[in-house]
C-alpha cells in the first residue's frame, strides 16, 4: 500500500542549496545545476530517493574523501539527506565526451584528441588506483571537461559502481572468486573477464575498459557490439557478450597505430592482483602523439587544433648498384627490338602544318583523348614508386650484408635496416625484408649448413603445409620477441645471434600481417650493438 503514496518532488532547496535547471536524469536519480545561497557559488547537485534500490549516493559519498584533492577528481562540497532525498554537492563541470563527440558529427575521433584522452584517462585512473579505489563503469560519459579555467582537464565522474579493492581491515587485495556474479558495470566498455565470465573487477579490468573506449573513438561508427543500443532481452545481451568475445586485439585495431593493439593487450595479459604500470603507456601515448606532431599533447583542447602539415621536402631515392646479370639481360633484349620503318624524330616533315586561325577567333583548346573504347587493354597503370623504392633499398641492404667482412660493418648495416623499417609507412616485413635477414643468418651462422628461406608461402591451396607453419596467435609473436629482445644483449657468439634471427624471422612470417612490432625493433637495435661489442 506505500507503493502508491505518491512521492514529494524534489524541493527547490536542498540544505544551502538552491535548485536550478535540470542537467540530467537517469536510473538512479537527478542531478541539477545548482548555488550556494550564502556565498553563490555555483555546483552539481546529485539527488537520489534514500529508498532507491541502488543507493548510488551511498557508494559515491564513501569514496568521495579518498579522491579529494587528486587532479581531474570532482570536490564535493556537501551532502546530506533531508525528507525522502539523499543528495551530493559536488563541482560544476562542462559537457561529457560523449556529449562532445556526438556534437561533432563525425564518424571518428581524430588521433591527436584519443591520445590526448588515453594519457589523462590513464592518469586518473592511477591517482584513483593509488587511492585504492576501483571507478569500475569507464565511459565516454563518465569523463567530463571542466569549465574555465580548467577546460583542458578530463574528470572523472560517477562513482556510483566504485569500490575500494583493499580491505580496509586485512590491508590486503581483495580475492578473486569464481561464483556466479551479476553484472556490474555498462555493456559497451567493460572488460571481457568481468562482463562475459563474470570474474571479480581489479584494476587491469578499468585499464582494459579505458582501452577499449580509446579503440571505440578510433573506429568509424564505434566498435560493433555498441551499434544496436542498449540490448532489451537477455538475447541482445548475450549477442553483445558473444561479439565482444570474438573481437581480439587484432581485429579490432586493424588499420590504428599499434599502440592500441598493444596497450589492449597488455591490459589482458595482467594478472587478478598486479599492478599496471601506467607510467609506461603514459609515455607511450605521448610518443605516438609527438611522431604525429603534435604538440601541448596533455591538454585537452576541443575543437581540436589543426593537424600539422610537415613542409614537403624531396629526398632523391638511393640507387641500387646494378646486378650485372640484369643489365645483361637487358642490353640483350635490346638488341632484339624490330623497329622497322618508323617516323625519325627530327623529320620534320611527316608533321603537319599548324592551321591558320583568325586571330579574332577564341583559341580552341585541344583535347587530349586519354581513352578510347577502341582499345581499352592500353590504359597506362600508374606507377608505385614507393614500393620499388623500398625494394631497391632492401636489395642494396642485403648486398651490403653480403659484402661485409666483420661484424662491426654488419653491425651498421643492421642498425641501418631497423631505422629504414621504421621510417616505412608501412612495417610489415616484405619478402625482400626476409631475404636481408636470409642473408644476414647466412653471414654468422656456418657458411656450409643450408638455410631454408624464412618467408614460406601462405596459399591456402598448399596441401603440404606443415601444421608448424600456421599463424600463431598474437600473443605468442609478442611474448617470444620479447624474449628475443631481452636475450640479445647477451647471446654469447656469431651463432647465437644467428639463431635468434631465424626465431625472429619464423616468428614474424607466421603472425598476422608479419608486422614488425616495438619490441622486434627493440630487437634488432639490440642485435645491432651485440654484434658491435663482440667485433
Amino acid at each position: 500500500m506505500g507503493d502508491n503514496i505518491p512521492k514529494d518532488p524534489i524541493p527547490r532547496r536542498l540544505g544551502n542549496y538552491w535548485l536550478e535547471e535540470c542537467l540530467g536524469s537517469g536510473y538512479s536519480g537527478s542531478i541539477f545545476k545548482a548555488y550556494n545561497v550564502h556565498t553563490g557559488v555555483r555546483v552539481a547537485l546529485k539527488v537520489q530517493d534514500v529508498d532507491h534500490e541502488c543507493p548510488t549516493n551511498i557508494y559515491e559519498r564513501s569514496c568521495y574523501p579518498l579522491l579529494q584533492g587528486g587532479e581531474g577528481m570532482p570536490t564535493l562540497w556537501a551532502s546530506g539527506v533531508q525528507g525522502q532525498w539523499d543528495f551530493l554537492v559536488i563541482d560544476l563541470l562542462g559537457s561529457s565526451l560523449e556529449s562532445l563527440f556526438k556534437k561533432s558529427g563525425n564518424p571518428t575521433v581524430d588521433l591527436r584528441t584519443v591520445c590526448c584522452v588515453a594519457i589523462q584517462l590513464i592518469s586518473r585512473l592511477q591517482i584513483m588506483h593509488n587511492r585504492e579505489v576501483l571507478h569500475r563503469d569507464i565511459q565516454l560519459g563518465n569523463c567530463a571537461i571542466g569549465l574555465p579555467p580548467n577546460e583542458k582537464t578530463i574528470y572523472m565522474i560517477d562513482f556510483g559502481f566504485s569500490k575500494r579493492y583493499i580491505d580496509s581491515r586485512t590491508r590486503r587485495h581483495i580475492p578473486d572468486s569464481k561464483q556466479k556474479r551479476d553484472f556490474l558495470g555498462n555493456y559497451w566498455f567493460t572488460s571481457v573477464n568481468v562482463h562475459c565470465r563474470g570474474t571479480v573487477p581489479s584494476r587491469r579490468d578499468d585499464l582494459e575498459a579505458a582501452a577499449l573506449m580509446l579503440i571505440h573513438m578510433l573506429t568509424p561508427g564505434g566498435l560493433a557490439w555498441t551499434r544496436n543500443g542498449v540490448p532489451k532481452t537477455d538475447e541482445q545481451h548475450d549477442r553483445i557478450k558473444r561479439a565482444k568475445k570474438r573481437g581480439s586485439p587484432e581485429s579490432l585495431c586493424r588499420g590504428m597505430p599499434s599502440e592500441f593493439e598493444e596497450f589492449l593487450r597488455y591490459c589482458r595479459r595482467l594478472k587478478f592482483a598486479e599492478c599496471p604500470d601506467y607510467d609506461h603507456w603514459k609515455e607511450e601515448f605521448k610518443e605516438l602523439a609527438g611522431k604525429h606532431g603534435f604538440t601541448d599533447i596533455e591538454q585537452f583542447i576541443w575543437p581540436p587544433p589543426p593537424v600539422p602539415q610537415a613542409n614537403p621536402t624531396y629526398n632523391p631515392p638511393r640507387r641500387a648498384p646494378a646486378d650485372p646479370a640484369d643489365m645483361e639481360n637487358v642490353l640483350h633484349d635490346l638488341a632484339k627490338l624490330q623497329l622497322n620503318s618508323r617516323p625519325i624524330l627530327g623529320d620534320q616533315t611527316n608533321i603537319p602544318a599548324p592551321a591558320r586561325t583568325d586571330k579574332t577567333e577564341p583559341k580552341k583548346q585541344d583535347v587530349v583523348e586519354i581513352s578510347s573504347d577502341e582499345d581499352n587493354s592500353q590504359v597506362a597503370q600508374p606507377r608505385a614508386p614507393t614500393r620499388l623504392n623500398k625494394v631497391m633499398e632492401l636489395h642494396r641492404l642485403k648486398q651490403s650484408v653480403q659484402n661485409a667482412t666483420n661484424n662491426v660493418m654488419l653491425s651498421d648495416v643492421v642498425a641501418e635496416f631497423a631505422t629504414f623499417l621504421q621510417s616505412s609507412r608501412s612495417r610489415a616485413l616484405t619478402k625482400e625484408g626476409f631475404t636481408f635477414l636470409d642473408a644476414l643468418y647466412k653471414q654468422l651462422a656456418d657458411p656450409s649448413i643450408f638455410v631454408q628461406p624464412l618467408r614460406t608461402s601462405r596459399t591456402r591451396s598448399s596441401a603440404t603445409q606443415e601444421a608448424g607453419s600456421e599463424l600463431q596467435p598474437a600473443h605468442v609473436k609478442l611474448n617470444l620477441v620479447a624474449g628475443l629482445r631481452r636475450d640479445v644483449g647477451s647471446a654469447p657468439n656469431n651463432r647465437a645471434l644467428a639463431k635468434m634471427i631465424a626465431d625472429f624471422g619464423a616468428v614474424t612470417n607466421k603472425s598476422s600481417g608479419r608486422t614488425v612490432t616495438k619490441d622486434g625493433f627493440a630487437f634488432l637495435e639490440g642485435l645491432a650493438a651485440r654484434l658491435k661489442a663482440i667485433g
